[in-house]
C-alpha cells in the first residue's frame, strides 16, 4: 500500500501507459491505476491491488544466502542497520521465486543488519519452507515499502494533508475499520490531539498514527463527510500470485486482499482448486463448506463451493451457479474455514497472478 494519489483523470492515464522502472529490477512491471469511491454516509470495503515502487535502498532485490527460524540474510546486500525496522516507515520482503513465490513477510525488530531481516513470521519456523539459499540459486526476493494509518491517510502535522475526515468526535470523522482476528478496529483521525486514534481511545492513550497497515489485507471505511470520498491510487501490479496468510482456527475469519488489479470473479479465482488453496472444504451443505464473504455496500454475501453442483453459490440464493459473480477490482474478501490447519501450507491461500 502507499499513499492514495488524487490525480485528474489525464494524469491517471499517462501515468498508467508508462511502465515502473528501478535500477535494480531486471525488467519492468506495469503500473496501474484504481479509482475506488466511498458515497456519503456509506461503508465500502477495499484494498490496494499494487505494490509500492521498489526502496531505493541498498540491496532491494537479491537472493537469500541463510534461512534462520525467523530471519533471513543475503550476505551481499549491504544494508544499512536499521534501515528497514522502523514501525514508522514500515518494510515488507517477498519472495519471488520457489514454491513459496508471493509469500509476504513484515520485516520487525531486532533491527535489520546489513546482512539480516528479522521478521515477523506468521506464527512460522521460516526454516520449515524449505527455502533455497546460495549466492546464484537462493530463493528470490525483493524488499517493498509498507504504509501506516500516518502514511497512508495522512494527517495535519506539518502541512501534511489529511484524505479523510477528521473530526474530534469518532463519531463525525470518517471511520476506518481493520479486522483484528476476533473483531473490528475502529480508527479515526482526531483534529483536537492532531493525530490517529481508536474510537475507545483517551487522550492519555498512545498515537495510533504507526498502525501497520498490510498490504494483504482489505479495510473497510464509512464515510462522515458530506461529499463522497474518491481514492486514486497508482502502483506496480503484482508479477507474482498473492500468497496471504489466514487464521486456520475452526471457524476463524480472516480479511485478504486479493491483489486483483481488474474485476475477476468467483470462478477465476477457483480457491477450491488444490494450487490455491491446501484442504478446502467443498460441500453441498454450506453450514459444513469454507466459507467467502464478500460486502455488497450494505450486507455480506456469503459463498461456498459445490463440490457435487460443481460450482459456486451463493447462500441462500435461487440461483444455483455463481461462478460468473464479479468481484470489483481492490474488492477484499473474507475467508471462513471450518477446520484448523496442521502445516504451513494449510495457513496460505494463493490468489492468481493479476492479468492469468
Amino acid at each position: 500500500m502507499r499513499p492514495p494519489l488524487i490525480l485528474s483523470a489525464s494524469l491517471l492515464l499517462a501515468l498508467a501507459a508508462s511502465p515502473a522502472t528501478h535500477a535494480q529490477t531486471a525488467t519492468s512491471r506495469p503500473v496501474g491505476y484504481l479509482v475506488q469511491t466511498i458515497p456519503s454516509g456509506q461503508t465500502r470495503s477495499f484494498s490496494i491491488p499494487f505494490d509500492a515502487d521498489l526502496s531505493s535502498l541498498p540491496g532491494t532485490v537479491g537472493r537469500l544466502t541463510a534461512v534462520g527460524a525467523t530471519y533471513v540474510e543475503n550476505s551481499a546486500a549491504g544494508w544499512t542497520p536499521g534501515a528497514f525496522s522502523s514501525s514508522a516507515t514500515p518494510y515488507f520482503v517477498r519472495l519471488t521465486s520457489g514454491v513459496h513465490t508471493g509469500r509476504t513477510f513484515r520485516i520487525t525488530s531486532p533491527a535489520n543488519t546489513a546482512t539480516r531481516l528479522n521478521l515477523a513470521d506468521d506464527g512460522l519456523d521460516l526454516t520449515t519452507l524449505n527455502l533455497a539459499v546460495g549466492t546464484a540459486t537462493g530463493t528470490g526476493y525483493e524488499i517493498i515499502p509498507g504504509d501506516t494509518l500516518a502514511t497512508f491517510f495522512g494527517t495535519t502535522a506539518a502541512g501534511d494533508s489529511l484524505v479523510v475526515q477528521g473530526a474530534g468526535d469518532p463519531l463525525a470523522a470518517d471511520l476506518l475499520q481493520v479486522w483484528g482476528g476476533a473483531a473490528w478496529l475502529n480508527f479515526y483521525y482526531n483534529t483536537t490531539w492532531s493525530r490517529w486514534a481508536r474510537d475507545t481511545d483517551a487522550i492519555t492513550d498512545p498515537s495510533r498514527n504507526d498502525f501497520l497497515l498490510r498490504s494483504d489485507r482489505g479495510l473497510m471505511l464509512t464515510r462522515r463527510g458530506t461529499t463522497p470520498l474518491t481514492l486514486a491510487v497508482v502502483g506496480r501490479v503484482l508479477a507474482t500470485p498473492q500468497r496471504a496468510v489466514h487464521t486456520r482456527s475452526e471457524n476463524a475469519l480472516t480479511f485478504l486482499a486479493t491483489m486483483q488489479a481488474g474485476d475477476t470473479t468467483l470462478g477465476a479465482l477457483a480457491l477450491q482448486n488444490s494450487d490455491r488453496t491446501a484442504g478446502w472444504r467443498a460441500s453441498a451443505d454450506p453450514a459444513q463448506a469454507d466459507i467467502l464473504l464478500v460486502w455488497s455496500g450494505a450486507t455480506w454475501f456469503s459463498f461456498f463451493y459445490n463440490n457435487v453442483a460443481g460450482h459456486w453459490q451463493r447462500v441462500g440464493d435461487p440461483t444455483p451457479d455463481r461462478d460468473g459473480f464479479v468481484i470489483a477490482a481492490g474488492t477484499p474478501v473474507f475467508v471462513q474455514r471450518r477446520t484448523a490447519g496442521t502445516s504451513a501450507d494449510d495457513k496460505t491461500i494463493s490468489f492468481p497472478t493479476p492479468g492469468t
